[in-house]
């Protein structure tokens, strides 16, 4: 479950629930247990950090995106090794 302390402004449930839907969307469902979100009101925009923070790497192929090396089959994880994944801070 992700706990979210928002710093600076008041949010309504939806905007808040639209935040944590963003954060899965750009991270994945699987997050960190007892994630922390923390919204910082900085004048029309807000500032997302994350307590503790992570980081995510992705392996992304021809046709789909994974997040673990083991789902690779053979082939594609020769092709892992070498390369250099992304990582999304």
């Amino acid at each position: 479950m992700i706990k979210v302390t928002v710093k600076g402004a008041e949010l309504t449930k939806e905007e808040i629930n639209n935040y944590i839907f963003y954060t899965k969307k750009r991270y994945g469902t699987v997050l960190p247990e007892n994630l922390e979100m923390i919204l910082e009101a900085d004048g029309d925009y807000m500032k997302i950090s994350y307590n503790p923070p992570f980081h995510f790497s992705a392996y992304r192929g021809t046709d789909y995106l994974v997040n673990d090396a083991e789902k690779l089959n053979e082939s594609k994880f020769a092709e892992l090794q070498e390369k250099i994944p992304n990582t999304l801070e």
